[in-house]
């Protein structure tokens, strides 16, 4: 009865409970935090911007400790068994969380070094005293748990009971660990364990109501400023940047190209095969112009104006580099046709390209003159492009924009 007493007010002490506060506190922090980190990487980024998130996740780690040290400094009502153990429950909790939640091999690295880098296991007297084999076989356990928690994530985001069997022999692999070290009570260890686990299910709780918090702000995100149609940024969204890609133009020795296309005849498709085929006209011219920004490397912004009417913003391109780009994509129209109820849509498509000029009062001068180049193209016959007023052709022969 003694030893469940002593485990129940361990579990339940003020200090458990203001370490719990804090610790769940933080890391709600830290999981907005990773939210906001993680989606600024992808597997195409380069490798200084993941080393920069990388970095920057790991800084966080620290301070999060950090912050918890210093919390812990100012718990004076306590055993120093007792509060010793609950900065160690804090600490584990936040270094198991981030090896979920951030996809970063430092952490990884960290927490299979730790056992040897904390003081005062970095002494060699736990491999020679008579617990070394305990030793051995919980650390070799510890790294399988830490191997699988990296490596699984798509899982144990789904599957409530691997999470939790994975919790549970973290945790158990980690307080083996600092009983060998420090020799606590074995009522002190099961009662932190047991708060460890405590922990761990309330942060997996916030975890997931965040997470569903955060993905319903990406769907709105999503909703808000692209086109539901051909899932290409739309006019709200070209709107919202128009103010900001003219600052940050308008006074530099930065290039900025804007080019305005629609499809030629595009009431023709919809008279002809009906709304829905005009609607996969609109996809089909969509997806390739997307696909020939990326392949180019321009890193062109396409948006869905409105109709059938597009605007592609070049950052960092001169007129010279939209000629071709468009080229290329007038040569995709032709190599990737649509087909449609066995017949081969001929979809064309005509442009106007205009620079950012200094005379620019904001972007809307700018759209006025693309706009007016784009009807130059279509009334000089449609299927070509007009830039600066001059009305050309396409080039059979390719060049590559710089």
């Amino acid at each position: 009865m003694g030893n469940l007493a002593e485990i129940l007010r361990i579990c339940f002490s003020t200090n458990a409970l203001m370490t719990g506060f804090v610790t769940i506190g933080l890391i709600t922090i830290i999981t907005y935090i990773a939210f906001m980190l993680e989606r600024k990487v992808s597997d195409g980024s380069s490798f200084l911007k993941k080393s920069i998130v990388n970095v920057s996740e790991i800084v966080l780690l620290a301070v999060t400790i950090l912050i918890i040290t210093l919390v812990f400094q100012g718990l004076t009502n306590g055993t120093k068994v007792e509060l010793g153990g609950l900065l160690a429950n804090a600490e584990l909790t936040v270094l198991f969380y981030c090896l979920f939640i951030f996809n970063n091999r430092l952490i990884v690295l960290l927490n299979v070094l730790l056992p040897f880098i904390y003081n005062p296991t970095a002494d060699i007297s736990r491999m020679i005293g008579p617990n070394w084999w305990l030793f051995l076989i919980v650390y070799i356990a510890l790294i399988i748990v830490i191997d699988y928690l990296f490596g699984h994530k798509d899982v144990l985001i789904v599957s409530n009971y691997r999470y939790l069997l994975a919790q549970v022999l973290f945790g158990v692999c980690w307080w083996t660990i600092l009983w060998i070290d420090y020799r606590f009570p074995v009522a002190d260890i099961i009662g932190m364990l047991i708060l460890f686990e405590i922990y761990m299910f309330i942060v997996r709780v916030i975890e997931q109501k965040m997470s569903i918090y955060m993905h319903s702000y990406t769907d709105l995100q999503i909703k808000v400023n692209y086109d539901a149609l051909t899932g290409v940024r739309n006019r709200g969204n070209l709107n919202k940047l128009a103010k900001e890609v003219y600052d940050e133009f308008s006074n530099s020795s930065k290039t900025l190209t804007v080019v305005m296309f629609d499809i030629d005849r595009f009431k023709n498709f919809n008279d002809r095969y009906g709304h829905e085929i005009g609607d996969e006209v609109l996809r089909h011219v969509a997806h390739l112009v997307e696909r020939e920004l990326h392949l180019d490397g321009s890193k062109g912004q396409l948006f869905r104006y409105g109709g059938e009417e597009f605007i592609i913003l070049l950052r960092d391109k001169n007129l010279e580099d939209a000629k071709n780009i468009v080229n290329q994509i007038n040569k995709a129209l032709k190599d990737i046709p649509l087909f449609i109820q066995d017949s081969r849509l001929d979809v064309t498509l005509s442009f106007g390209i205009t620079v950012l000029k200094k005379e620019d009062r904001s972007f809307n001068d700018v759209f006025k003159r693309v706009d007016d180049y784009l009807y130059e193209s279509k009334n000089s016959g449609r299927n070509k492009m007009t830039i600066e007023g001059k009305v050309l052709n396409y080039e059979a022969n390719l060049k590559k924009s710089s």
